[in-house]
């Protein structure tokens, strides 16, 4: 039983993605998601309160689930490597699900799994102080990584002029976080 209401979520998400790839977010309504599901509209709210908790399960179980059991597993790298690797996968839709703007818009769902992804991280490595040379607030770097990430990624998977991979755009990130201006100038 549990099974069958695991695969009734994945498609009532597959195909929330299917249309918001085909479409627009505001043209998806709750009917035209369980029309192309199969189900009838109350099986939606068994699994969902809305589009944007759809878009939010996505996120999660698609990218950042597998990022985090990295961390757990020592390979942080390999998690921030992942989310680059799965966006470039579905590269888009997540172009269409950076559209979605507002209060529970799609860069504030990724924001809110990034810092957590980040705040695992340090809690797994821990942090040293001294190398952040008078930022002393943690809280205050992991927001400033957090947007340093998700700007990238936004930057990355929007500009249709960008041609780099997953590894390239990870690189760059890496570059970017590491070095200030004051570092590259001459």
């Amino acid at each position: 039983m549990e099974k069958k209401r695991e695969l009734t979520k994945s498609l009532l998400a597959e195909s929330f993605k299917e249309l918001l790839i085909k479409g627009s977010f505001d043209k998806i309504t709750i009917k035209t998601i369980t029309d192309l599901a199969g189900v009838i509209r109350p099986t939606f709210y068994n699994y969902f309160q809305d589009k944007y908790e759809v878009m939010e399960w996505l996120l999660e179980t698609e990218v950042f689930q597998n990022a985090r059991e990295m961390v757990v597993s020592d390979m942080p790298k390999g998690a921030i490597h992942l989310v680059f690797k799965k966006m470039e996968k579905d590269r888009v839709y997540y172009q269409k699900a950076f559209e979605v703007t507002g209060q529970n818009g799609f860069e504030e769902i990724l924001t809110r799994q990034v810092m957590e992804l980040l705040e695992l991280l340090l809690n797994k490595h821990g942090v040293k102080l001294e190398k952040m040379q008078g930022l002393r607030n943690r809280e205050t770097f992991v927001l400033f990584q957090t947007i340093s990430v998700v700007n990238g990624l936004k930057y990355w998977i929007t500009n249709k002029n960008t041609t780099l991979t997953a590894d390239e755009a990870m690189e760059f990130c890496n570059f970017m976080m590491s070095h200030s201006i004051l570092d590259i100038m001459d």
